[in-house]
């Protein structure tokens, strides 16, 4: 099992925020039974580092399972994997994988794990995180984790390299998100002075404060007895309207007792049809070209696949014989590449990666905004007689 500090890089982005997070994550008991999605991701970083120690690509490992408590290496994560291998080495420069960080210096027993630290002539630091998950976008600029993480290798390497630059990055394959952003390493130790050193007191005091949002409870294992965030949304949730029942009032006790998390239940269907109702109206604004002031439209995930089945196939019969070509469909573009070899001219011709579907961001989401003409699609009107 691996070691994880009480204040880590990965949760800095909770416990900066809402130092409170701390002791009440300490309240839920390990089950000790990882999610898939953790198991998933874990085994994705497996395959990644087992591919980079070895000079080899993800496909030499597929349907390997690296041990008992991860999944086999399917076709999906061999695909998504090895774009983020390609990045990793197109940098060239002196490579440390996987690598542990301190930055006690600045957050008491604190230490990580960094996917890769890349050094290269130019007087960069790359410090780069591999994120395996699909759901949520993660983006480089500011990221309390990936400053964390380069924190520690200025301690461990500063002796050893002329770094001028830091370069966070954030490959989330699954996303088509490779996202960099660059800081100074002046910069980068006055955030550490000024911002990290005391969240880490404010999170290690007796009282620590709370201060809910979304930022930094969307993940937070305590979110669902935390009484501050309760508390948040039904302020949100009745803000302009009547409240119905008695609202709960602020207590000493930072946690929800079980007979008002059972008072809280009847309640949580009609909310959560009513926020997914909202995000639905204000998209279907932004698709007909209307303002939502600090939103917009991005193009969402997006993979390739094959133009036209019947033709890709006909070709690839022709070429790998029908046995290798279908197993009861048409194989994937995946094991295409595996035996004809990325790029193959065949495959390039036979493949397309349609746009995303439109889906909703912040304004501060880093991918292209998607333009609504409301007008596409209707012909002019001619003038009356």
């Amino acid at each position: 099992m691996t070691a994880h500090a009480k204040l880590g890089p990965s949760g800095a982005h909770r416990w900066m925020l809402c130092p409170a997070s701390v002791e009440m994550e300490a309240q839920i008991p390990d089950t000790g039974i990882d999610s898939p999605y953790a198991v998933e991701g874990t085994t994705a970083h497996a395959l990644a580092e087992m591919a980079l120690a070895n000079n080899r690509d993800a496909d030499d490992y597929a349907g390997v399972r690296f041990n008992p408590d991860l999944i086999h290496v399917d076709d999906d994560m061999v695909e998504y994997v090895q774009m983020y291998l390609d990045y990793v080495r197109e940098l060239g420069g002196t490579r440390f994988t996987e690598q542990r960080v301190d930055i006690s210096r600045w957050v008491p027993e604190s230490f990580g794990t960094a996917d890769n630290i890349v050094f290269t002539d130019d007087g960069v630091m790359h410090v780069i995180d591999l994120k395996y998950g699909k759901g949520v976008p993660v983006f480089a600029q500011n990221n309390p984790q990936g400053m964390c993480y380069a924190l520690g290798a200025l301690a461990a390497y500063d002796f050893l390299f002329d770094i001028e630059t830091v370069r966070i990055v954030i490959h989330q394959p699954r996303l088509d998100v490779v996202s960099e952003w660059d800081i100074s390493r002046e910069d980068l130790l006055a955030w550490a002075d000024n911002e990290l050193a005391p969240a880490a007191q404010a999170a290690n005091a007796e009282d620590a404060p709370f201060n809910p949002g979304d930022k930094q409870c969307r993940f937070c294992d305590a979110k669902g007895i935390c009484r501050a965030l309760a508390e948040h949304n039904l302020a949100v949730a009745c803000e302009g309207f009547s409240v119905v029942g008695d609202p709960i009032s602020t207590k000493d006790v930072k946690s929800l007792a079980p007979e008002e998390i059972a008072g809280l239940l009847p309640q949580l269907d009609l909310l959560t049809k009513w926020a997914k109702s909202v995000e639905g109206h204000a998209q279907g604004l932004l698709e007909l070209g209307e303002d939502v002031p600090g939103f917009k439209l991005v193009e969402g995930r997006s993979v390739r696949k094959w133009a036209d089945e019947d033709a890709a196939g006909k070709a690839l019969s022709r070429k790998l014989g029908a046995k290798n070509a279908f197993t009861k469909k048409l194989i994937t573009i995946t094991q295409a590449e595996k035996e004809l070899g990325r790029g193959d001219p065949l495959i390039v011709k036979h493949t397309v990666k349609p746009e995303g579907k439109p889906t909703i961001a912040p304004v501060s989401d880093k991918r292209r905004t998607i333009e609504i003409d409301v007008t596409d699609g209707f012909g002019e009107v001619p003038d009356a007689a």
